[in-house]
């Protein structure tokens, strides 16, 4: 424990902690619960007495509009199957100034296919996630996005970092039926100045990881998806929004994927502006066998607008359409030193035409 920390063992205890000023507190095993969220307006910092022995019942809001942050969450297991008891379809929600800097350590979240998202983060300054599980959510194990875009290189908010995370389960009760709005395993709309790595993600319908709005300047790095779960819809294991720009993937293991990485085209409702700009795909496998539903398979599709892609050292297995796509693609794009593995007839290395 902590040195001068407030050790509590009931739900009342916790409530009466988190009410008064920022402070350590430590849970003793059992089980703690509330008709709403748990609410830590002050930053204080949760940590379980023994890890994972702590359960609650009901979700955790850490922020509010007077805090400075830095509230923590360590070692705690959050089993919600009820929305009445999360705020905002969030089992940890994310907000506001009192939300800057927060850390979620070593803790397990379990939606049990009710709860929408596990750890919501509108706002993700400075947040760092590490060694944390995420079952069975409806739109994502984790979405750190405060949904507001602005120019490359303009202020936003910047993560410290993703590690260690383990995603199984997003989606809805009739997979793909978001139509891409949500069920992807972890959802990333700012810079992680320390990065993405050791992502492990499985059974989800429409995306393994999304990159969205001001996800920039960002290296994601051994990540493990399977897209091949009984949820599969859409089968794309990364998919790069619009806006997604400098970003590095390297050292990463995809199966069971209809496209591997799939970058969004320059829709004019979106000002004409293709996901991916100064994107590098290396150093990994990308392999279709497992994806069982019908339509053309593709290790990365670069849909139109995407500009100076650099795909180097992955080796493309089973698809039956191409290994790579680039459509009506602009700028610099380097395609050398793949290599394919039971491609289907007719299927190509690169192809230049619409999937």
């Amino acid at each position: 424990m902590p040195t001068g920390a407030t050790l509590v063992s009931s739900s009342s205890e916790l409530i009466a902690a988190l009410a008064g000023a920022t402070k350590d507190i430590v849970l003793a095993d059992g089980t703690y619960d509330n008709a709403t969220a748990f609410t830590d307006s002050n930053g204080s910092r949760l940590y379980a007495q023994h890890v994972g022995k702590a359960v609650l019942t009901a979700g955790l809001v850490i922020g509010g509009n007077f805090s400075s942050g830095g509230g923590v969450a360590q070692g705690l297991t959050f089993d919600v199957s009820s929305t009445s008891k999360v705020f905002g379809g969030g089992v940890i929600h994310v907000w506001g100034n009192g939300g800057t800097n927060t850390s979620v350590l070593d803790c397990v979240f379990r939606g049990h296919s009710v709860i929408p998202v596990g750890l919501l983060a509108y706002n993700p300054q400075g947040l760092d996630v590490e060694r944390s599980q995420f079952y069975s959510f409806t739109d994502e194990g984790i979405r750190a996005s405060d949904n507001t875009l602005v120019s490359y290189g303009a202020s936003t908010p910047r993560m410290s970092r993703i590690t260690d995370v383990l995603v199984d389960g997003v989606s809805r009760s009739t997979p793909g039926a978001s139509d891409g709005t949500a069920e992807a395993g972890i959802w990333i709309g700012h810079p992680v100045t320390n990065g993405v790595s050791r992502i492990k993600i499985r059974n989800v319908a429409w995306s393994g990881i999304e990159i969205a709005n001001n996800a920039w300047d960002t290296a994601i790095t051994d990540v493990d998806i399977d897209m091949s779960g009984p949820s599969a819809a859409s089968g794309v294991a990364v998919y790069l929004e619009h806006f997604s720009r400098h970003l590095t993937f390297n050292r990463f293991s995809i199966s069971g994927s209809r496209i591997g990485f799939n970058g969004e085209w320059a829709d004019p409702a979106w000002g004409g502006v293709a996901a991916a700009h100064n994107v590098t795909i290396e150093n990994g496998t990308i392999d279709a066998a497992g994806w069982s539903k019908a339509g053309h398979t593709a290790g990365v599709y670069l849909d139109e607008g995407s500009d100076s892609t650099t795909v180097t050292g992955v080796v493309f297995k089973n698809q039956n359409w191409a290994a790579i796509g680039a459509y009506l693609n602009v700028g610099t794009n380097t395609f050398g030193g793949n290599g394919t593995s039971g491609l289907a007839s007719g299927a190509v290395s690169v192809s230049t035409q619409h999937i």
